[in-house]
């Protein structure tokens, strides 16, 4: 039996890829001496080829996990050192000892790459795969990919490896050199071949498929499966295009960066990058329409003085996010301060009519949209779905949870009521809808009653039994439509007496946030924890530990936008917004 060897990439590799699991928090917590300012990730971009398919940066000097000190109370101190003993535990290998041979020498940040295969896949037509054993290629026919068995299942693994780059930043040549000549050659076996290319040296550990090529130029160390990978590292660091200046271009503007993905020229990329799983399941024709119209993918987090930021920027085909359109975000007034969860956004009409369009291009998604029109349309109701429902959302809408008074039908909840708010430029037809699920209501044993709270008419459902009505809907402004829990309609009809805009939580939450976006997604983690805990049984909160109870009272809140800054781009940006010294 043939003796399979392994492959010394990952031996490499992982003496820095371990980073990505908290090396930067190993940093933090033993306080090294020194700690190397600055996470920018282009310094290791430069090495990697402006044709990869995706490159992942890690920042592994400890200096921008380092920022999450300000947020540590003792006890969430406490939990992060009982999960930082089992990471120390396990960092270490029977290959490498993270202390003593990685740790002196690695720099500040690592970048992990795909370059691209350079092979066309052949056209396979499927056959019967029950007598073979589950072992995928990826083939292409009809503009789709899909995965068929193959009878040589050590080809289809060849065929199908990924072309990996590891480019470490390096701050001691002499212990980076040590660890290659020590720790991998040995793994190796001994076996070491070294070449030469535009006067840098090569040096490759193993042979054949199993083996590992390495470099250095300037102060980066090249990790490859294959010496001609190494070679075009090489020739990007000499001047051929990086990945640097594309990612330059798409800016996150994220402080204190500890991790970034690019995925450039995003169509092809994902396509090429989902045929390296070997479960993945075919990619409809309609959906790689849709995936070209992505340009690049360019995404992050880091932590800054709020607490733990994401971001996300996409390139697009303009047409394909032409009807997305910001939101003048007026409607959180209408909120009222009590509500701890909230999703806000503009113009449902107009989302609903782009779905309605790019569906008639997925027969399996029209046939259901076609079948729910049907349905809807001989229902009792007789409503038609684009007209009656979604024709007249053309204004901002929200949707939030709201902690009210148990009272009346929200003693059964505690006094947890959700709240609908949709503005239209077509009151009537809203008032058309209003007026069908009354009537709907009234006839099958149902009460409809009209009552004013504040000058505005409200409208309540109620049924017999029910201890007072349970749904109330009217327009708390000429443009906004209101359905609620009848109980909590005082506390935004016609205003609220305070409202959600003025609440001192949601403002230092979402004020490091884009004011010029979609509209938002929000939670108050005060609320919400103390909601949950108003649920649980005496039992079940005992058993909650005191350091979870205290990381989870050290988050302030969670807020989530979208925003559209020019015709081709789209920005994703969260921030999980934490109380300093975790109080």
């Amino acid at each position: 039996m043939t003796e399979r060897k392994t492959n010394l990439l990952p031996i490499i590799g992982g003496a820095a890829v371990v980073v990505a699991g908290g090396v930067g928090a190993y940093f933090f917590f033993n306080k090294p001496a020194i700690l190397p300012t600055g996470t920018s990730v282009s310094g290791t971009l430069t090495v990697v080829p402006k044709q990869s398919l995706m490159a992942m940066s890690i920042s592994t000097d400890g200096a921008a996990l380092s920022q999450i000190e300000q947020f540590l109370s003792p006890e969430t101190k406490k939990l992060y050192d009982t999960e930082l003993d089992k990471f120390r535990k396990n960092l270490s290998s029977s290959d490498f000892d993270y202390d003593k041979d990685v740790k002196p020498w690695i720099g500040k940040n690592v970048t992990i790459a795909f370059l691209p295969s350079g092979k066309t896949a052949n056209l396979v037509p499927n056959r019967s795969q029950s007598a073979l054993q589950p072992r995928y290629v990826p083939m292409s026919n009809t503009g789709s990919i899909q995965f068929v068995q193959n009878k040589e299942p050590e080809k289809a693994e060849s065929a199908s490896a990924p072309n990996v780059l590891l480019v470490i930043e390096v701050k001691d040549k002499a212990g980076a050199e040590k660890f290659l000549s020590e720790k991998v050659k040995t793994k190796a076996g001994g076996k070491e071949k070294q070449s030469e290319y535009k006067g840098v040296k090569i040096t490759q550990y193993g042979e054949g498929s199993n083996s590992s090529a390495t470099a250095t130029v300037g102060d980066y160390l090249i990790v490859t499966p294959r010496e001609q990978l190494t070679q075009k590292a090489i020739d990007t660091f000499k001047g051929e295009p990086s990945l640097a200046s594309s990612i330059s271009a798409d800016d996150l503007k994220l402080k204190n960066t500890v991790a970034q993905v690019y995925i450039p020229n995003f169509g092809e990329s994902i396509v090429e990058l989902s045929a390296l799983n070997p479960k993945a399941e075919t990619i409809p024709p309609e959906s790689l329409e849709q995936l070209k119209k992505v340009k690049s993918i360019n995404l992050g987090f880091g932590i800054d003085d709020s607490g733990i930021r994401f971001k996300a920027l996409g390139k697009f085909d303009p047409e394909a996010i032409a009807a997305l359109k910001n939101s003048p975000n007026k409607i959180i007034g209408q909120i009222p301060s009590q509500a701890f969860a909230v999703i806000t956004g503009f113009n449902i009409k107009n989302s609903w009519e782009q779905f309605a369009k790019s569906a008639e291009k997925n027969a399996e998604i029209k046939k259901s949209l076609d079948e729910a029109r049907t349905q809807l349309k001989s229902s009792p109701l007789a409503l038609d779905l684009d007209k009656d429902i979604f024709g007249w959302m053309d204004g901002e809408y929200a949707i939030a949870s709201v902690s009210g008074k148990p009272e009346g039908i929200l003693a059964q909840t505690q006094g947890l009521a959700p709240v609908l708010l949709l503005q239209t430029t077509n009151r009537s037809a809203g008032e058309s809808l209003l007026k069908k699920l009354d009537d709907f209501i009234s006839k099958n044993g149902g009460k409809v009653d009209k009552k004013d709270v504040g000058g505005v008419a409200v409208t309540e459902w109620s049924v017999p039994g029910a201890p007072g009505a349970i749904v109330s809907h009217g327009w708390s402004q000429q443009d906004t439509l209101f359905l609620t829990a009848s109980p909590i309609v005082s506390l935004f009809v016609p205003k609220p007496t305070s409202a959600l805009e003025a609440d001192s939580t949601f403002k230092s939450v979402v004020s490091t946030l884009p004011t010029n976006n979609v509209g938002y997604f929000y939670i108050d983690a005060d609320k919400t924890w103390s909601i949950v805990q108003s649920f649980l049984p005496a039992a079940e909160k005992e058993k909650t530990p005191p350091e979870v109870k205290a990381l989870i009272t050290s988050i302030r809140g969670l807020a989530v936008t979208a925003a559209y800054p020019k015709p081709d781009t789209a920005e994703v940006e969260a921030i999980l917004a934490l109380k300093k010294g975790g109080k």
